[in-house]
């Protein structure tokens, strides 16, 4: 191990959101003797969900801690070169039932930053984006609306963030990571790659997001105290997307991201990509549990095949339908005629009260947990890789250090009620057998 004196080598393992923005920020510190970014494919991963075609960017929140996160971060997408090109501030619309648009509303307004929230109703929202002059509004909702908020092409800025990380000295390796290594103390000191390759370092990140329940148990299995224990879980969304024709683009190019949570809709549109891309998604989540062998608990990560790899584009006709109602529900009559040409199974870290976990292992001090997007922590990218490398230096502030703790999350694991929590909508409470067994015409 290096003296104190040294500078600490880092394994990052996962280069989504959490891992990409660590070795970013790690690699401008200059803190370093060295920084290897893992993950199973080419930077970057298909199969991470931070690999997709757009991505919500906003501060639009019911919970006033991450609106102030929220809004840091929109500032970087705003103004940084890095994230800025990456950036379309269309607007963004909400419609969820209940009072939680008018929770958001005045979050805002207590914050004391300038704003265009409005809370409309239906008929007003349409003469503002006459795009959902056909959309379900048959519950009445209130309509959520912040036109200063916006999305982001994924793919090509989370490419852009590794590409940053290298150029600052970073290292990207290909490989999947089988296992940690303890020493003899219980504390990390490395990983092994399957092919038998092994690297030590002075302290690892596990930011898999979804995978990192099995990495933990295969790691470990007879160690009860570094397993996940409830407080992460493997959960995904369906989405699906189409090509444009030119006039489809001319259409529906300057409508904002819409979420439409009220009725049977639940789910998202974004506006056209460069590519004349148009991407739906429905807003209920699923996992896939299972029980772990050699450590006999129960886990959800994303499904394997036989071989053990993941096919993230099949689709259960029973998805396929409810990605249909998504895009009736929202564009009505309009829908007629659009077609969905691939679908994916988003998979991602999900919390029990949607917080974010960045913290050390109590019982492995060299090793971090970095994850927990819970379908709301792509948004961050600029800035959540920040609080990671202060809490690997010892420096995250107390107030940051509990509300991410590992502690928390199996806190709440016992007592968060469902439906409570920063993106509470996406709780999952189904399982994908079921969704698979239903579209097989099987019993649920």
């Amino acid at each position: 191990m290096p003296s104190p004196n040294t500078n600490p080598s880092y394994v990052i393992i996962g280069a989504g959101i959490f891992g990409a923005s660590t070795a970013y920020h790690l690699s401008q510190t200059g803190r370093f003797s060295s920084i290897t970014l893992i993950d199973r494919g080419p930077f970057p991963c298909h199969l991470g969900a931070s690999y997709d075609y757009q991505k919500v960017i906003r501060a639009d929140y019911g919970d006033a801690w991450y609106l102030s996160l929220g809004v840091e971060a929109q500032r970087e997408w705003r103004s940084h070169p890095l994230f800025s090109p990456f950036y379309h501030e269309s607007g963004v619309v909400y419609i969820e039932g209940g009072d939680l648009g008018w929770k958001k509303k005045q979050n805002w307004d207590d914050s004391g930053i300038p704003n265009k929230v409005a809370v409309l109703k239906s008929k007003d929202l349409i003469a503002r984006y006459p795009h959902f002059h056909d959309a379900d509004f048959s519950t009445d909702p209130d309509c959520y609306v912040n036109p200063e908020s916006g999305w982001a092409a994924a793919t090509p800025c989370l490419r852009a963030v590794i590409q940053a990380a290298i150029d600052n000295g970073a290292t990207y390796l290909q490989g999947s990571v089988s296992k940690l290594l303890f020493g003899d103390d219980g504390d990390c000191i490395g990983v092994e790659l399957d092919g038998g390759q092994i690297i030590h370092s002075s302290k690892v990140v596990l930011a898999a997001g979804g995978t990192i329940p099995k990495i933990l148990a295969d790691s470990g299995p007879e160690r009860s105290d570094i397993q996940v224990k409830g407080s992460l879980l493997g959960a995904a969304v369906a989405t699906g997307a189409l090509t444009l024709n030119p006039e489809q683009v001319e259409k529906l190019k300057s409508m904002p991201v819409f979420i439409h949570r009220a009725g049977v809709t639940h789910g998202e549109i974004y506006p056209p990509t460069e590519d004349n891309v148009l991407k739906f998604c429905r807003d209920i989540s699923f996992v896939n549990t299972y029980q772990h062998a050699s450590s006999h608990q129960s886990i959800s990560t994303p499904p394997v095949d036989d071989n053990g790899q993941e096919d993230q584009s099949y689709a259960p006709q029973a998805l396929k339908d409810e990605i249909a109602l998504v895009m009736k529900g929202i564009l009505g009559r309009d829908a007629e005629g659009l077609e969905i040409q691939s679908y994916r199974m988003c998979w991602d870290s999900f919390t029990p009260a949607q917080d974010f976990i960045i913290s050390p292992v109590p019982t492995a001090p060299a090793l971090f947990l970095a994850t927990g997007g819970s379908f709301h922590g792509w948004k961050f990218l600029p800035t959540i890789g920040k609080y990671v490398v202060q809490c690997l230096e010892g420096t995250l502030s107390p107030e940051h250090a509990e509300r991410w703790s590992w502690a928390k999350a199996q806190s709440d694991a016992e007592k968060v009620e469902k439906g409570k929590g920063a993106q509470s909508m996406l709780q999952p409470g189904r399982e994908w057998r079921d969704l698979v067994k239903r579209s097989d015409g099987g019993e649920t």
